[in-house]
């Protein structure tokens, strides 16, 4: 499979929405060094891209690349295996995991291998990686409404990742989305079925359900209270589960705010969420969760970030030296009107208060951007339509 990685630059938010623009379209006609190769099923990356042209004061610029990974109608989820330098990746429309290669020194995305994990059919989806089985990774097949602990042999790019073990869906259960592990139990957000399944993985007979207004997407405990927070995206609504009494409620989206809650992960002080918003605009709208379950909303503020639509959030990995931080992605799944953007909002050692804004496009527009991973010194971005992974490089790297 050849292809070209695509590049773009970074811009500071000091620009305005027309001199951004002109930005891309001046950039459109520079080719990046090296191509994408191999056989079918595989991609092996060339050399980065170097920009060679000035940028205006003020701006910091940093390189956006795309690579092509083994086709997919839909790409989805992305971790790395702790202490490799391997990031996994499902490809949904045929339970496909991908898995990329990187520098060990540079990050750069120097391969890519696409294996079947079970059925074509099976729909693999969530990804996360588990701390009780080290070197392994939690994943769900979510028409097959299966639970999988899977050895990804992240020692080689060519070893064929291996399921070592299944555990269906209890209780009439289904469509399972996302999947995280604390400690003995798996948290799972049931899509098809608008429920949150919390199971002991050692005993899987220990589980409990509890209903949720359509459709749950992420779950994450709160760093500080302990509940479950869940995001809800048709709904608009998050819902908050007592994991010591089972009792739940409903947090709606302040109408002000905007709707559809999708991305939602634990951080500094809380819990974050993202708002998509609807299929005619965006706000551009993030919060973080307090213990009492009080939110403190964020807009972003330069022209991009206004109407954006946020489905995604994280966070640098333990031990990154940048200043505090967090990454958004924008995307276009609903809204062809909308942009496909990685963000990166600076805060204050509080983490109270904005203090900038950086706006990066991805080089393939419309791709609907799906979800984020943060590494040392890049971020990688996967493209749900178009069967890529973006990756922005740091300045200096």
């Amino acid at each position: 499979m050849d292809a070209s990685p695509k590049s773009r630059v970074w811009l500071e938010s000091n620009l305005d929405r027309r001199t951004f623009h002109r930005r891309l379209m001046s950039l459109s006609s520079l080719a990046a060094a090296g191509t994408l190769f191999g056989t079918p099923g595989t991609a092996a990356a060339g050399s980065r891209y170097r920009n060679t042209v000035s940028p205006p004061a003020g701006a910091s610029w940093r390189t956006v690349t795309e690579y092509e990974l083994p086709p997919a109608d839909e790409t989805h989820e992305i971790v790395r295996v702790p202490g490799r330098p391997i990031v996994l990746v499902s490809q949904m429309s045929n339970s496909r995991l991908v898995k990329l290669q990187l520098d060990s020194r540079t990050e750069q995305v120097t391969a890519a291998k696409a294996f079947p994990l079970g059925s074509s059919d099976a729909m693999l989806h969530g990804l996360t990686v588990s701390s009780r089985h080290p070197g392994r990774i939690w994943a769900t097949h979510e028409s097959a409404d299966r639970l999988l602990l899977v050895d990804p042999r992240a020692d080689s790019l060519e070893a064929t990742p291996c399921i070592e073990r299944e555990i269906a869906v209890p209780g009439g259960g289904r469509g399972p989305h996302y999947v995280n592990e604390y400690g003995d139990t798996l948290w799972v957000t049931l899509k098809g079925s608008d429920q949150v399944l919390a199971l002991d993985h050692t005993r899987p007979g220990r589980h409990r359900l509890f209903d949720a207004e359509p459709h749950p997407i992420f779950a994450a405990q709160h760093p500080v209270s302990g509940d479950f927070y869940v995001s809800q995206d048709t709904a608009s609504s998050l819902l908050r589960i007592d994991p010591r009494t089972g009792r739940t409620s409903q947090i709606p989206v302040p109408v002000e705010q905007g709707s559809t809650p999708v991305g939602l992960i634990g951080g500094p002080g809380g819990i974050w969420v993202v708002l998509l918003g609807t299929a005619k605009a965006g706000t551009g709208t993030f919060g973080r969760i307090d213990a009492e379950g009080r939110i403190l909303w964020h807009r972003l503020n330069h022209p991009l970030g206004r109407a954006a639509s946020l489905l995604h959030l994280a966070f640098d990995p333990p031990g990154t030296t940048r200043e505090p931080g967090l990454w958004l992605l924008a995307s276009t799944i609903v809204s062809e009107q909308a942009r496909d953007l990685i963000i990166r909002v600076r805060f204050d050692p509080s983490w109270a208060r904005v203090t900038g804004e950086e706006y990066a496009a991805l080089p393939t527009q419309l791709c609907k951007a799906h979800r984020l991973l943060p590494l040392e010194n890049s971020v990688l971005a996967t493209e749900l339509t178009g069967a890529r992974v973006a990756q922005l490089i740091s300045a200096g790297h």
